[in-house]
């Protein structure tokens, strides 16, 4: 059975949290592979996410120091390689990804690729429904950028799921704080000489809570770090 960390970032979600919750009792994920959760709370969160994050897992970590998506992650990070697990998955906390899309990202690591992401534009059938046009559009201008940049296409930078076989993490040095993160995750792949391949996942409106995303600054971040990584 293949041992697997699954690390999610949270900031106010408790509606998303208790979806994720019911999805994962009801997949065939805890069947087939060991899983670990790692949560990490923002420390500006006022709802009862902490809480329902406690249902999954003892993993339960306080972001104290730093905020951002980025700076979560970098900490789960470090929790993780004090017992390393051959697959990593970061998962966003609203609800938007289910875990059946995760089997997917798990069975393509599991074929080789050092590097898979959940691609919501990969069968080429416009905006998804749920996902406001602003969004959209500003995820597919990164996305090409991305792909001009890392000499890679990528149809979804933005994406809320990644995977990674051990080795390939352990390799990545994870500099960026918030939503730069995904950028940053794609230069590393060329970077690296990683194998990288998208995998078509089904995607939802988040449930519950708001989005974090600033459109216009975290999209001039996100350009940023497109260029400097």
């Amino acid at each position: 059975m293949g041992e697997v960390t699954i690390i999610i970032p949270v900031k106010d979600e408790e509606v998303g949290l208790e979806f994720l919750l019911d999805d994962y009792r009801s997949s065939s994920l805890k069947d087939l592979y060991d899983v670990t959760f790692i949560f990490v709370i923002d420390k500006r969160t006022s709802d009862s996410s902490k809480k329902i994050a406690s249902e999954f897992s003892e993993n339960v970590i306080d972001q104290e120091e730093t905020t951002g998506k980025g700076s979560a992650v970098r900490q789960a990070i470090e929790e993780w390689r004090k017992n390393p697990t051959q697959m990593i998955v970061f998962l966003d906390a609203d609800g938007s990804y289910s875990f059946d899309s995760v089997s997917k990202i798990l069975k393509a690591l599991e074929e080789g690729a050092d590097l898979v992401s959940g691609s919501r534009f990969l069968s080429d059938q416009g905006r998804p429904e749920g996902m406001n046009r602003l969004h959209n559009f500003g995820n597919r201008v990164l996305s090409t950028i991305s792909s001009v940049r890392n000499r890679r296409r990528i149809s979804d930078l933005c994406t809320g799921l990644w995977g990674f076989n051990s080795q390939a993490l352990m390799k990545m040095n994870v500099k960026s704080r918030g939503f730069d993160l995904e950028a940053e995750l794609a230069g590393f792949a060329r970077k690296l000489g990683l194998e990288h391949i998208e995998v078509q996942v089904d995607w939802s409106q988040r449930k519950g809570g708001s989005s974090k995303l600033r459109s216009l600054t975290d999209g001039f971040i996100i350009l940023l770090r497109i260029i400097r990584t």
